[in-house]
Formats: C-alpha cells, sequence, structure tokens
C-alpha cells in the first residue's frame, strides 16, 4: 500500500510507532543551479523507521518525471543529501560533430515537485512531496566534437608501425572533470586512463585536446591483452552536465618485444684473399689487410609479439670505411637506412665514430614473415622464431691507430641497444 503525504511525517527513530519515513525537509525551496556558490544546492533529509527502497525524484508542471535516486536500498537511519539540479538523464543525441551521450544534466528553470518515496520489505509504502523552483541554471551541455580515435587497430609491440593511438577532440566550455579512458567491455569496472599530450595546458579548460596512449609498452608494462576495447571521452562541467563520446578500438599483437643472440655467441672468422677460412682462437682473430672479418650468429625472438627487421639482409658485405647509410644509397634501397622499432644486427669496434656501423636483419627472408603494410613490404621474425645472420667487414683500410676490440649488437632502433658488447674479440690487421 502507498500513502501519498504532502507534509512531512514526524517521529522519533526509535519509536515502535509512526510511519516509515519521517522528517522530511528539503531547504532552501529555490536554488539557482550553476555553479556560481550562490544557491547552488538545496538540501535533502528524511529519516526511515524500517528498511526501504528509497527513491527520489523530481515532476515539472508538465508531469514529466527526473530521478534523482531510484530504488536505492537504505537502512533504518537519519540521512541527508545535496541536490544542485541535476538528474541522471541518458539520452542519445546527434549533432552536426558526432554522437554524444548525455549521462546527466541541469533541469531547465521552473517550479517543480519533489517527491521521496519509500517502499519496507513488505511492500508498504510513503510518499512525501514539496515544492522547489530552479532559476538561472547552467544548462549549457558541454560538447565533445570531433570526436576521432586514429588508428582504430591498435598494435602496441613497438615495431613502430600502429604502435600509438592518437583520441583527439574539440570541448565546447571549461568543465570540473574530463577523462579518456579505454574500458574492456567484459570489465567495465577496469579502466585504463589515457594522458593527455604534453602541450595541453589545461584538460579541463574548453579548447582542442589530444590524448596519446602506448599501452603502457614504453614504460615496459604489459599492454591490455589483445581484443575488442572501448575509448571514452567523458566530461563533467560544475553544475552537473555530464557527456560521453565513444569509438570502438582493437588490440592485436600487444606485448613487450624481447630478442637475444643465442648463448650470447657470435661465429667469427677471417676470409683470407686466398678464400681460406680461419676461425677465431683464444678469442683473437689475425689476418692480413684487405682480407675480411666475418661472422654468423643465431637470433632468436624470446616474446610474444612479432619483431620486425629490414635489410641490409645477411651475407652483406661491407668496406671499413662503408655504413648501413652508405649501403642503402649504393643499393637505391631506402629501407637500409634506420628505422624507428626495427631490430638489426650489428657490429662495433672501438674507434668508429659510428654507433654500430655496420648492420643486418635478424634472419633471412626465408626464416621472416613478410606483411605488405600501406604498400611496403615489413619483415617479421616471429615469436619463439630463430633467425641466422651473417656478414663480412672488409678490411680493405688500417683501422685508426688503437683499435683493438670488435663486438656485436642486438639493436632495436631509436629504441635501445637490446644487448650491446656480445662476444667481444680483438682482430689484429697486419700490413702484408
Amino acid at each position: 500500500m502507498m500513502v501519498t503525504w504532502g507534509l512531512a511525517g514526524c517521529g522519533k527513530l526509535d519509536a515502535p510507532w509512526g510511519p516509515l519515513l519521517f522528517d522530511v525537509q528539503v531547504t532552501p525551496d529555490s536554488i539557482s543551479p550553476n555553479a556560481d556558490g550562490d544557491q547552488d544546492v538545496t538540501e535533502i533529509r528524511y529519516s526511515l523507521r524500517r528498511s526501504a527502497l528509497v527513491s527520489i525524484y523530481f515532476e515539472n508542471e508538465a508531469g514529466a518525471r527526473f530521478y534523482f535516486r531510484q530504488d536505492e536500498r537504505r537502512a533504518a537511519g537519519n540521512y541527508s543529501v545535496y541536490w544542485g539540479g541535476a538528474v541522471d538523464d541518458p539520452a542519445v543525441v546527434e549533432t552536426d560533430y558526432g554522437t554524444q551521450e548525455i549521462l546527466s544534466r541541469v533541469l531547465d528553470d521552473g517550479a517543480y515537485q519533489w517527491a521521496i518515496e519509500a517502499v519496507d520489505d513488505a511492500g508498504d509504502g510513503l510518499v512525501v512531496t514539496g515544492q522547489v523552483a530552479l532559476h538561472d541554471g547552467d544548462t549549457e551541455m558541454p560538447q565533445l566534437n570531433n570526436f576521432v580515435v586514429e588508428p582504430t587497430t591498435f598494435t602496441p609491440n613497438q615495431d613502430s608501425i600502429d604502435d600509438r593511438v592518437s583520441v583527439n577532440f574539440y570541448l565546447t566550455k571549461d568543465v570540473n572533470t574530463m577523462q579518456v579512458y579505454l574500458l574492456d567491455p567484459a570489465k567495465p569496472d577496469v579502466r585504463f586512463f589515457l594522458p593527455p599530450q604534453p602541450d595541453v595546458v589545461d584538460p579541463n579548460e574548453a579548447g582542442y585536446k589530444d590524448y596519446d596512449y602506448d599501452g603502457g609498452v614504453d614504460l615496459n608494462a604489459d599492454p591490455p591483452p589483445d581484443g575488442a576495447y572501448t575509448i571514452v571521452a567523458e566530461a563533467h562541467d560544475f553544475a552537473g552536465n555530464a557527456v560521453r563520446v565513444s569509438q570502438q578500438l582493437t588490440i592485436e599483437e600487444g606485448g613487450k618485444p624481447r630478442a637475444d643472440v643465442v648463448q650470447g655467441e657470435i661465429n667469427w672468422y677471417a676470409v683470407w684473399a686466398d678464400g681460406e677460412r680461419r676461425d677465431e682462437t683464444n678469442r683473437v682473430v689475425g689476418l692480413p689487410l684487405g682480407d675480411k672479418l666475418c661472422f654468423t650468429a643465431i637470433v632468436k625472438n624470446e616474446s610474444t609479439v612479432p619483431i620486425r627487421t629490414a635489410g641490409p639482409w645477411p651475407g652483406q658485405e661491407y668496406r671499413f670505411a662503408e655504413n648501413y647509410n652508405t649501403i642503402a644509397v649504393a643499393q637505391d634501397e631506402e629501407s637500409f637506412h634506420q628505422q624507428a622499432g626495427v631490430w638489426r644486427f650489428g657490429i662495433n669496434f672501438d674507434t668508429t665514430g659510428v654507433d654500430f656501423p655496420y648492420r643486418w636483419a635478424i634472419g633471412s627472408q626465408e626464416e621472416l614473415e613478410m606483411r605488405l603494410i600501406d604498400g611496403h613490404e615489413q619483415w617479421y621474425l616471429m615469436p619463439d622464431h630463430s633467425g641466422k645472420t651473417s656478414g663480412c667487414i672488409i678490411l680493405d683500410e688500417k683501422p685508426p691507430v688503437g683499435t683493438t676490440f670488435w663486438w656485436g649488437g642486438l639493436i632495436q632502433e631509436f629504441v635501445e641497444v637490446v644487448n650491446n658488447n656480445i662476444d667481444r674479440i680483438t682482430v689484429q690487421v697486419d700490413v702484408p
């Protein structure tokens, strides 16, 4: 049974008699919800004698109902909550700048009947009503215009192809909070927040916004598991208006790449002019001027993601004064230049002016997987696969005085030298 009272009931909480809902007050009865600090809110107070489901709602002169609370369980006790004219009023609207989802909004100016309703476990209920007026309210919704997520398929594996997601939009008014996050539909309580770009002065101020997301890989964290996600941008202004926009994002092949030279071992040897091969002994390789310092090594992908590599290909020979850039120009191979995220095996020596001047792919094309991306061939060493790399340096010039040590390295270009000083040896070059 539901009973409606126009005035609040009265009585003590511990009294064995009296109404379920009593001591109801809404003061003041006129507010201006515009976040200017003057009469922005009214206090709603009520008491319950027994446990009950409580709803608080408002009706305008046309009879439309707007809920502030709906069927929320409350134990016996005294309650107080402040209301600033905003109600949850979900709606999806189409604008000239895209779809926007309204989460909450400040009610239009006017006279409203407020109602506090309580229903106990026996189904007996009571409604107390009164009047409240709203004036000079801030009903302007913030808008997140031209919301763009690019790319929509994201591979956070540090190969520099679709490794980062850019999220940008235009915020139409200053807000109290502005959040952009990645949401897993299967775990709606788990959110991965995106940081704004450093040049964004204040994310809460009106204007163009640009957010960047790498999945955490650049900080050596594991990205979220592969799957379908939603990128959400959500703005709440000071008065209580809130809006949200979203777009789907797919994560594929996410993870931190990791590779090693197997056993940390390089098979060093010299090839003399007569074709004779002489293997390194006692960590020393000796050869006459004009002959070749050569090597072979095995690189294994120890991670769960493909690793991108590029030529020069195994077997490439360099003259002493050459490097990967001069080889790229000589062979008209743009892909031989440094590329962000590409893995290569390199050879270095202690007086070089170029860090790892001699570089090779970490496997032959037969050992790699080729993918055509934006019209360009990209080569990958797949997880748990190994590639053999090899090459020679023709020592047709006497190395600078003081050149003693040579060694190998595994390089992820523009990221780091992953393994340095691999299998360091002494190379002795004699003038014949």
